[in-house]
């Protein structure tokens, strides 16, 4: 049986049903301590929506490619599904993601090349970027006309082996808050690129107007912005994530009693891997190696523990990650920065002994 086939019978169709959307966007991050090993459950994968989740049939949605091909594309579902298919372990990290914030998950997504997809359309030569259009709306800006949300990437990342449109997450298809019927994966980058309820890609050149993205004020968001001492402001767009790491457990302000225990958490980085962690608790004073507790895997987050001998008394505890390109996570934000973006500087967690 195809797998269109499968989408006509009616257990495909029940596999494709989705809890109804609900009017206002969705603001959702879960406790990481709860996740065991290296895979984000579905029902504790952060969401991060800019527009109340759009109301979608499998039958009437497609995904239209247009724009500088030979051959505009209207796919289907089943369309989508019938492409070979491609499985990537792979983290996001909403941008905005705080200090020692949860908004990050790291999952098994399985999807469809987008350059597989660019190529069938017969994406032009000259093409720089595509805009990726979703079916979520609304006003981003104060000042900015009702728009579906959308964002602009080079094409040069859409042809990247690791980039995916996706439709399942840990083998089962999307839920609808993370983006059914599919999404863009962009790993390595920030999530706010990887557009969910996909309905429009447009091929770009360099003359082209990306639709909507100036009008709704999406130009203006999503840039590292510094101010140095007299000089202008430099604004930059946000692409690839910062090293960083979080701890896991013990929680901020937590309340022990002396003892022998594990330290444990997560970090990443954007292109490369995570070549090791320090872990200190007395507040950055001194640091010792943490031990790396799974695999190094390209995209991935890896797990670490660090063994603590709790003696009584308030301690600091702080992490902080290396990648094999040798960027250090910072001790404390740039002060130069003047955007919410970017929060990877160490995070202190707050631990009472007794």
């Amino acid at each position: 049986m195809t797998r269109r086939q499968l989408l006509l019978v009616p257990g495909g169709v029940r596999l494709a049903a989705q809890t109804p959307p609900l009017s206002e966007p969705k603001n959702l991050t879960f406790p990481i301590e709860a996740i065991e090993g290296v895979i984000t459950p579905a029902d504790l994968f952060f969401v991060r929506d800019h527009f109340p989740e759009p109301e979608l049939l499998l039958s009437t949605w497609r995904l239209k490619v247009e724009g500088r091909v030979s051959r505009a594309l209207e796919l289907s579902l089943a369309d989508v599904l019938e492409q070979p298919v491609k499985q990537l372990e792979a983290l996001l990290e909403c941008a905005g993601n705080a200090a020692g914030g949860t908004a990050m998950g790291n999952a098994m997504w399985e999807g469809v090349s987008i350059g597989r997809i660019l190529e069938a359309a017969g994406a032009a030569s000259d093409a720089v970027a595509v805009t990726l259009v979703g079916a979520d709306n609304g006003r981003l800006l104060q000042d900015s006309p009702r728009l579906p949300y959308c964002q602009v990437v080079p094409i040069e990342k859409c042809f990247r082996h690791e980039s995916l449109l996706a439709y399942k997450l840990n083998g089962r298809f999307l839920p609808h808050k993370n983006g059914f019927p599919l999404r863009a994966l962009f790993p390595g980058w920030y999530g706010m690129d990887s557009v969910k309820w996909l309905q429009r890609i447009v091929v770009l050149s360099r003359s082209d107007e990306a639709p909507g993205f100036q009008a709704s004020g999406m130009n203006r968001l999503y840039n590292r912005m510094l101010r140095n001492p007299g000089s202008a402001v430099q604004s930059t767009r946000l692409t690839e994530l910062l090293v960083k790491s979080v701890i896991a457990w013990p929680t901020d302000n937590i309340r022990l009693a002396a003892g022998q225990y594990m330290i444990h958490g997560f970090a990443w980085t954007g292109a490369g891997l995570v070549r090791g962690i320090d872990c200190s608790t007395d507040g950055g004073l001194s640091w010792k190696p943490a031990h790396l507790d799974s695999p190094l895997k390209p995209f991935c987050w890896v797990r670490w523990k660090y063994p603590w001998p709790a003696a009584p008394g308030d301690h600091v505890l702080m992490s902080q990650a290396t990648d094999d390109a040798g960027r250090k996570q910072p001790l404390k934000r740039d002060r130069f920065r003047i955007d919410g973006y970017e929060w990877n500087a160490c995070s202190p967690v707050r631990c009472f002994v007794r």
